[in-house]
Parts: C-alpha cells; sequence; structure tokens
C-alpha cells in the first residue's frame, strides 16, 4: 500500500508526469516478465527505457533482467547498519556489472533470504536514505541529460 499512496503523493505534486506502480514479487516467472516488458516498452513512445533506477531488493532478479534485454541501469543499496551506502553505473557489456563483480553477500555464496530475519525491518536512517537518494538522482539526471560525467561507482560511509 505504501507504493500506491506514494504514487498518488508524487501525482498530485506532479500532475503532468506519467506514472506506474507495480506491487509484486519479480521472482515469480510471471511476474519477472511483466517487469522486463515494461522496461523493454515502458518509454514514451513505447521503445526501451532510457535508464532503469534500481532500488530492487533482490540482486538475482535485478541482474538478471537488465542484462537480459541490455539495459543500462543505476544500482542503489543501503549497508544492513545504515551507516554507509552506494550508487553504481551498470552497463551491460562496457562496465562490470554484478556478474563479474558481485556484492561480498552474493560473492561468498550466503543466500540473500537468510540475511532477513522474520518480523525485523533493517536499519533505517532518514539521513543516510537522503544522501544515498540524492547521489542516484544525481547521477540519473546526469545521464538523462548528458551533463557531465556519471560516476560508475559512488560510495558513502558515514
Amino acid at each position: 500500500m505504501a507504493g500506491t499512496t506514494f504514487a498518488h503523493f508524487l501525482r498530485h505534486i506532479n500532475p503532468d508526469v506519467e506514472f506506474e506502480t507495480y506491487n509484486m514479487n519479480i521472482t515469480t516467472m510471471a511476474n519477472f516478465r511483466k517487469f522486463v516488458d515494461r522496461i523493454r516498452r515502458g518509454g514514451l513512445l513505447g521503445t526501451q527505457t532510457d535508464l532503469l533506477l534500481c532500488c530492487v531488493d533482490n540482486f538475482e532478479a535485478r541482474m538478471t533482467a537488465c542484462n537480459e534485454i541490455g539495459q543500462i541501469w543505476l544500482e542503489s543499496g543501503v549497508s544492513e547498519n545504515a551507516g554507509s551506502g552506494h550508487v553504481q553505473l551498470m552497463e551491460p557489456g562496457k562496465i562490470a556489472c554484478f556478474a563479474c563483480l558481485p556484492p561480498l553477500v552474493v560473492a561468498s555464496q550466503i543466500d540473500e533470504r537468510t540475511l532477513q530475519k522474520e518480523g525485523v525491518c533493517a536499519a533505517s536512517l532518514p539521513t543516510t536514505m537522503a544522501i544515498n537518494a540524492a547521489l542516484l538522482v544525481k547521477n540519473a539526471l546526469k545521464f538523462l541529460l548528458s551533463s557531465g560525467e556519471v560516476t560508475p561507482f559512488l560510495g558513502y560511509s558515514a
């Protein structure tokens, strides 16, 4: 519900912008196909999107979807203790993605699902989230507007 509430708020402050909202588990085959289709045809003219801002929790789903169709994306994440974060440009075939340079947890072959504790929310500090979001948006604007160099990897640590 939080996603639809946020979309409603964004429509209110930006009535000229079109929004699509999806609340689904993209690790199922049917939903994964919907996710990939929206990347392929989600552009204004039914074309592939220019850039995907990815804040998906599941490593495998985000990497597979973007590499499958050659989608450029900015990956963003915050550490479990919310003390640090990163923004990373992923350009299939040009810049190392998670397939070549995986996060430590994946390289260590730890099942991501074991990291999530039932009923426990990972730490969330508004300042860290805001800083990370600002860095993500800044890089996205630089990419979309061809205004300056997009930083391939940017890390933040409190």
